[in-house]
């Protein structure tokens, strides 16, 4: 029996593990470390690799003081999901491999994760930021009042459709993200704001459904609104390790410090799951639940996006 390329492999495993392009492209990455010239840099079929193999190659990872903990045992997770996937998608090869797990240990020098966990952007600062994007880019004014009004994670605005916007019920319906089918809701204003963006988006005549593109018409990539929002914070004069995830920390803590929102209702909002809301059925009432829940705990309603 011909054994598939290595590619071919790499392939049906992006293909089955997910749909989202920012999640296929963190694989990638991760694989790279094992596969990639300028790292580890296996060459051989991917029938051929052995547990030995893997114990070099988990040394290698743990030797390299460049890269967190954090990130390691990514890496090391990807590579062995894609080995177990593997494994069962080409049985018929007979590859079976065992990987090494009782008897590695992450013992050595990593990098220091930075962290801005504790950065919070007041609603004041929102109100500067947005207008600073309004008077230079419509498009990266609409992106980020998204994540300031939502909170939604990067990867998860990444993957929006066209198709995803609801003006109805005053929504975007998240199908791919870390937890899975949600709703995020957005305020009356910004709608009307959005239907505009929505109408200049349609007419272009592009490939992809996604709502924001680049200036080349392509999806954007994860990395791509830090850079907007450091170049911007950097004009502004604004000195403040801001992220997109400080949006979603943000929203969360003023819900709970300015409108005293129920704990319970914040994860709502927020997108997480909660054990009293089956968010794959939902009906015209939950959406008018949710858009009442939303503006009761809005905590912008006193600064002009």
């Amino acid at each position: 029996m011909n054994r598939p390329a290595n590619k071919t492999i790499l392939d049906k495993y992006y293909e089955f593990k997910t749909n989202s392009i920012q999640s296929r492209k963190m694989r990638k990455s991760s694989l790279e470390y094992f596969f990639g010239e300028n790292y580890f840099h296996y060459q051989d079929h991917v029938f051929d690799i052995d547990t030995k193999l893997l114990l070099d190659y988990h040394n290698f990872l743990k030797k390299r003081d460049n890269i967190t903990l954090q990130t390691k045992k990514n890496k090391w997770n990807i590579l062995s999901s894609f080995l177990k996937f593997t494994m069962q998608y080409y049985h018929a090869h007979k590859f079976i491999v065992i990987i090494p797990s009782d008897i590695i240990n992450w013992n050595g020098n990593h990098k220091i994760a930075s962290t801005n966990k504790n950065i919070i952007i007041t609603p004041g600062e929102i109100e500067k930021l947005l207008s600073h994007f309004s008077e230079g880019n419509f498009k990266h004014y609409i992106i980020f009042r998204l994540f300031a009004e939502t909170g939604m994670r990067k990867g998860e605005l990444i993957d929006i459709k066209l198709s995803n916007v609801d003006f109805t019920n005053r929504h975007v319906k998240i199908v791919v993200g870390k937890t899975g089918l949600k709703y995020y809701i957005f305020t009356k204003d910004f709608a009307q704001k959005l239907q505009l963006y929505m109408r200049m988006r349609e007419e272009l005549d592009v490939e992809y459904e996604n709502l924001f593109l680049t200036k080349t018409f392509k999806p954007y990539g994860i990395r791509a609104f830090n850079l907007i929002l450091k170049r911007a914070l950097k004009n502004m004069g604004l000195e403040k390790d801001i992220t997109t995830h400080t949006f979603r920390r943000s929203i969360n803590t003023h819900r709970k410090r300015l409108k005293k929102c129920p704990n319970e209702i914040c994860k709502r909002l927020i997108g997480h799951k909660t054990n009293d809301v089956n968010e794959e059925s939902y009906t015209i009432y939950d959406f008018e639940d949710l858009i009442e829940l939303y503006d009761q705990y809005d905590p912008y309603q006193e600064v002009s996006l």
